[in-house]
């Protein structure tokens, strides 16, 4: 029988700087004040970067806008295509797996949240089950493997040696910063499902974070970091995987994929600041700091797609003149931006 034996890193100054860095955000994440109003706005945003962006790496067509409008729906439709019940599924995992975060990490976790995610996408053992056949990467221009993971009956023992090696370190206080990171490159190398690996390495490393105290996900989509660097992403991936898992060299250094992550976590906890302050620095004037209405507005825009100047000022409970006040000083900040004229006219966040 195969057994796990993890892969190595070394502690450098480059990752040593990245925990220092990403702990002082969290801690500075902690210390922020804010309305519990603004909190609930702020997570809906997170987790609909978190969908939208983990989706996309795989392929959903959807844009950002028509993720949104899913997510906010009261009515879900029943006839849902693959892409709008692939979001439908992740929001639902996602929920899951951060509620559940503080609990173990076992198997029948494991295939319980790919069930979810593949939820009337397909049938049989392809969801909650472990791979009971081969599967291969190929490169999506070429059509060339460029991977081959582990043969199906050596996916349960490696599972099951991942996760005791996350369960022990966990008990031993190793960083999350750490041990995130090395599950995620762990478990897509070993790629234990027909479908879905990467979103179940991205939402369980998430989790591995909250359960360490590191609580970014609910103010800001590590996924959307994935996404923006899409190609160092799989460039990190695949300089370390070789073409054949069982050509991985047991001493394979991994050091390059904790930076890469790492970089990619920091830049999530810099967005979640941003999130949390007021309003966005750098571009915003004393007035506007200490205007609690206009705080207030910015937080409306940035949950929904786009405002028209009516429903503004009920929205925020304000005369018609007093509301185009404050629209056009946001236009003047450029921190919304006014589309198409007339009775049409909407607004919405200037991203």
């Amino acid at each position: 029988m195969l057994e796990f034996k993890p892969h190595i890193y070394n502690l450098d100054s480059t990752v040593v700087n990245l925990i220092a860095e990403i702990s002082s955000l969290q801690g500075e994440l902690n210390t922020s004040l804010r309305a519990l109003r603004d909190d609930y706005q702020i997570y809906a945003l997170a987790n609909i970067d978190a969908v939208h962006y983990s989706t996309k790496i795989e392929g959903n067509k959807l844009t950002r806008d028509q993720v949104t409008q899913i997510l906010e729906s009261k009515k879900k439709s029943s006839s849902a295509n693959h892409d709008i019940q692939e979001v439908v599924n992740y929001s639902k995992a996602r929920q899951f797996v951060l509620e559940q975060a503080k609990n173990k990490i076992d198997i029948d976790f494991i295939l319980s949240v790919h069930a979810q995610l593949l939820n009337k996408i397909v049938k049989g053992k392809l969801k909650g089950h472990f791979r009971e056949a081969q599967n291969v990467i190929k490169d999506s221009r070429s059509g060339e493997i460029v991977y081959l993971p582990p043969e199906a009956k050596d996916v349960m023992p490696l599972m099951k040696g991942l996760l005791n090696y996350i369960h022990r370190n966990q008990i031993e206080k190793m960083s999350p910063l750490i041990l995130a990171p090395i599950f995620h490159y762990e478990f897509v190398t070993i790629h234990p499902f027909m479908d879905g690996n990467g979103r179940i390495a991205r939402l369980i490393s998430n989790a591995l974070l909250s359960h360490g105290g590191y609580e970014v996900e609910k103010y800001a989509a590590l996924e959307k970091q994935h996404e923006k660097e899409r190609a160092l992403y799989y460039k990190s991936l695949r300089s370390l995987q070789v073409q054949n898992y069982y050509d991985i060299h047991p001493l394979q250094n991994i050091t390059s994929w904790i930076i890469y992550w790492l970089t990619c976590l920091r830049e999530t906890y810099k967005e979640a600041m941003d999130r949390v302050s007021p309003l966005v620095h750098a571009v915003v004037s004393e007035e506007i700091i200490h205007s609690d209405r206009l705080t207030k507005a910015i937080s409306l825009f940035k949950r929904h797609i786009t405002i028209k100047a009516a429903d503004y000022a009920v929205m925020m409970g304000l005369e018609r003149t007093q509301a185009v006040s404050d629209l056009n000083i946001l236009l003047e900040k450029k921190l919304i931006k006014r589309i198409g004229g007339g009775r049409s006219t909407v607004y919405r966040i200037n991203k």
